[in-house]
């Protein structure tokens, strides 16, 4: 049981350090911050778009769930209910994903593979927090 708990956390702690680092590099400088989401995300926004504006209440959004979400790592009983909205978070993101358009994938340069790659992703951390609040 050591090894699944180890597991969780482990997918607790990178989600929120991709949570945090993403979202502290929205808030703070979010014109540079385009080229970190083209590399992890696959989303490219166009240079010098007012889009990057919306960036910086992301980011701020980015770091509190960043925050949130370590705190099931120190106690998981005590934190259960943050698990459900992480849930709920990465639920949101693979619809938002499923959900883009031709024109929303050719706008952002997004590929098919790409954007189904990351969803697998979100996916599996999805699944482990469900296996977490599962068997916990």
């Amino acid at each position: 049981m050591k090894l699944w708990h180890a597991i969780a956390n482990l997918n607790l702690i990178v989600l929120a350090l991709d949570h945090l680092l993403t979202g502290l590099a929205g808030v703070f400088v979010p014109t540079r911050s385009a080229g970190l989401y083209r590399r992890l995300f696959g989303a490219q926004f166009p240079e010098g778009s007012p889009l990057t504006s919306v960036l910086r209440p992301w980011g701020a959004l980015g770091v509190f769930t960043g925050i949130a979400g370590l705190l099931p790592v120190i106690d998981s009983l005590r934190y259960r209910p943050i698990l459900y909205a992480l849930v709920l978070l990465l639920v949101l993101r693979i619809f938002i994903r499923l959900t883009y358009d031709p024109a929303t994938l050719t706008f952002f340069n997004l590929t098919k593979r790409r954007n189904y790659f990351h969803i697998f992703l979100v996916a599996q951390c999805a699944a482990i927090i469900l296996l977490q609040l599962a068997y916990w």
